[in-house]
C-alpha cells in the first residue's frame, strides 16, 4: 500500500470527527502565537493512528509513506501530531539511521510550534534511539540548524538519555556531548531553545553534577535568566544560592 489520497482523507475525516471546539480554543491559548487547531488530545490522536494502522495491516514502510504525507497536507496542529503517531510504533524495528535526515528534514519545514518538536523528540525519536544507542550522539549539528525547532530537539531528543537503562545494560549520554550542545546554544536567541538548554542541564546534575555545576560558573555571564534558573532546579538550596550570586546584576 501507498499513502494514497484516499487513506489520507480517511484519516483526516476521522480527526476532524473527534474534534473539541472548547479543547480547539483551550490549545490556541497554550502557545505564545495563533495556531489553527480542531481540539483533538494526544491520546486521541495516536488512537486513530493505531486504528488504522491495525486496521489495513500496514507495514512500516507504509507508516512512514503516511506521515510524510499527512505531515506535507497538515493544516492542523494535531494533523502533525497525527502524521508523527503513524511512524513512531514503526521506527523501532525498521529503518536504518537515514532516517535521522528525514527527522531534520521535518523539523524544519513541518514542526512550527515546541509542542510538535517535543512529539517527535519524545515519541518517535526515543524509540528510534532506544534501539540505536550509536546514533544518539550523531544530531549534534543540528545545534547549527536555521530552525529553532530543530536546534531544540538536539537536546529535547537527547534528555531520556542521560543516563537510562537499555536492555541489560546502562546507557551514560557522554558528558562531552551535553556541555558542547549547551555551549553552542547558550547564546541562542529562541527562548524555547534556550528552555531546551535548561532542561538537558537540569537532567545532566544528577549524574554529572560537578562538571554541570563548573560549566554554569564559568559561564553564567552568557547564560539568560530563566536557562540558569531551570538548569538549577534540581541543586541543593544552598549551591543553587550561591550560583544565583554570582550572576551578573541587571542595570
Amino acid at each position: 500500500m501507498r499513502a494514497t489520497p484516499a487513506v489520507i482523507d480517511e484519516l483526516r475525516s476521522t480527526l476532524k470527527s473527534r474534534s473539541d471546539p472548547r479543547l480547539a480554543e483551550a490549545t490556541r491559548r497554550y502557545f505564545p502565537t495563533d495556531i489553527r487547531a480542531l481540539g483533538v488530545g494526544n491520546a486521541e490522536v495516536r488512537r486513530i493512528a493505531d486504528a488504522l494502522v491495525k486496521q489495513r495491516g500496514l507495514s512500516p514502510e507504509d507508516c512512514l509513506a503516511v506521515t510524510e504525507d499527512l505531515l506535507a497536507q497538515a493544516t492542523h496542529h494535531e494533523e502533525v501530531l497525527l502524521g508523527f503517531a503513524m511512524v513512531r510504533k514503526a521506527v523501532g524495528r525498521a529503518f536504518d539511521e537515514s532516517l535521522l535526515d528525514r527527522f531534520r528534514y521535518w523539523l524544519e519545514h513541518t514542526v512550527w510550534n515546541w509542542a510538535q518538536c517535543d512529539d517527535l523528540c519524545l515519541t518517535v525519536m526515543y524509540p528510534f534511539f532506544l534501539a540505536r544507542t550509536p546514533a544518539i550522539t550523531r544530531i549534534q549539528h543540528w545545534t547549527r540548524s536555521p530552525s529553532p525547532w530543530c536546534r531544540r530537539a538536539a537536546n529535547v531528543a537527547l534528555v531520556k538519555f542521560v543516563s537510562r537503562d537499555i536492555r541489560s545494560s546502562r546507557y551514560m549520554l557522554p558528558r562531552e556531548v551535553i556541555l558542547g550542545n549547551a555551549r553552542q546554544l547558550l547564546s541562542d536567541p529562541e527562548p524555547y531553545v534556550q528552555k531546551s538548554v535548561g532542561w538537558l542541564l537540569k537532567v545532566a546534575t544528577d549524574h554529572h553534577r560537578e562538571a554541570v555545576v563548573g560549566f554554569i560558573q564559568e559561564n553564567i555571564s552568557r547564560m539568560q535568566r530563566d536557562t540558569l534558573r531551570y538548569a538549577i532546579e534540581r541543586l541543593a538550596p544552598e549551591q543553587r544560592k550561591a550560583l544565583l550570586a554570582l550572576e551578573p546584576k541587571q542595570p
